[in-house]
């Protein structure tokens, strides 16, 4: 099961990994957090051990030593903690909030002297929103700064308190097309830009990330579309993301089917034009973000 909080209790939330010295995550030197769970299923996902909310078992063949009898060329029987390679890993662990905080809190001097801070991913780090906001807040209240990586398209449980214990939620721009979005990646954009209003009326500052993915979000009409959006609710900053294959190793070692496999990653070059129509419309544009 995934991890839980009884009432009453202390939060505790499934984690994959803390992934230290971070750029393009909200600025400055961070650590992400990333959450595992997701309800959506981008079929470009750079993260797709967030997908279950279960913890898995990565196995990568190339690293394994061939330490435990494999009959018949079955699956290895070490326990990933047993493994002396690295090849079998478990990925997900419980955390609560004061061991999580203590963690990310060692790098405070990096964030102090860089302007960088703590941010939350996942997955998406919605499904938790327990979790999260008591995370958000008890970094606040170690003086570190807070930012959330989110679709933005699930139902918000409180909207005042999540943007209280956030400096800066970067939300995805993905497929512009309502019926298009839904069938592929299960994202309600209506649901996102109704979320959106509701926390800029609260004083959220909020940057769009805006993912370039052939076949999928690098047409004109999408461009267009997403960028008419993004200034429609009043924001001034979008991250452009090229299309990267930096996950693409990851799926083969959770058994996971990847549609993507195989496409070139797209340089900045490549997403110039798109840098130029959101800077038409008057958007600051950042590619990679910050």
């Amino acid at each position: 099961m995934a991890a839980s909080s009884a009432q009453g209790a202390a939060p505790v939330a499934t984690v994959t990994n803390v992934q230290r010295f971070s750029l393009h995550d909200g600025g400055g030197i961070r650590t992400v957090v990333f959450l595992k769970g997701c309800p959506f299923r981008c079929p470009w996902c750079c993260n797709p051990e967030n997908l279950s909310t279960e913890p898995e078992v990565s196995f990568k063949e190339r690293l394994c030593i061939r330490c435990s009898p494999r009959p018949g060329g079955g699956p290895c029987a070490t326990a990933p903690e047993d493994c002396p390679t690295g090849a079998k890993e478990l990925l997900g662990r419980p955390r609560t909030v004061d061991d999580l905080v203590a963690e990310v809190a060692r790098d405070r001097a990096f964030y102090e002297e860089s302007g960088g801070g703590v941010t939350v991913s996942g997955g998406e780090c919605l499904l938790r929103q327990d979790f999260l906001c008591a995370f958000l807040e008890a970094c606040r209240a170690q003086g570190l700064s807070t930012a959330v990586e989110t679709t933005l398209a699930l139902p918000l449980a409180d909207p005042a308190r999540l943007v209280a214990a956030c400096d800066v939620l970067l939300v995805d721009f993905k497929i512009a097309d309502r019926a298009k979005s839904l069938e592929v990646t299960g994202i309600d954009p209506d649901v996102r830009d109704a979320n959106l209003r509701d926390v800029q009326d609260l004083g959220a500052r909020v940057v769009a990330r805006m993912p370039i993915i052939p076949g999928f979000t690098d047409d004109a009409a999408c461009v267009d579309a997403n960028v008419r959006r993004i200034a429609e609710l009043g924001l001034r900053r979008v991250d452009v993301l090229p299309f990267h294959q930096l996950g693409e190793g990851k799926y083969d070692s959770i058994g996971r089917d990847y549609e993507m496999r195989g496409v070139p990653q797209l340089t900045d070059a490549d997403v110039a034009g798109v840098v130029a129509r959101c800077e038409a419309a008057g958007l600051a544009t950042v590619v990679h973000g910050e």
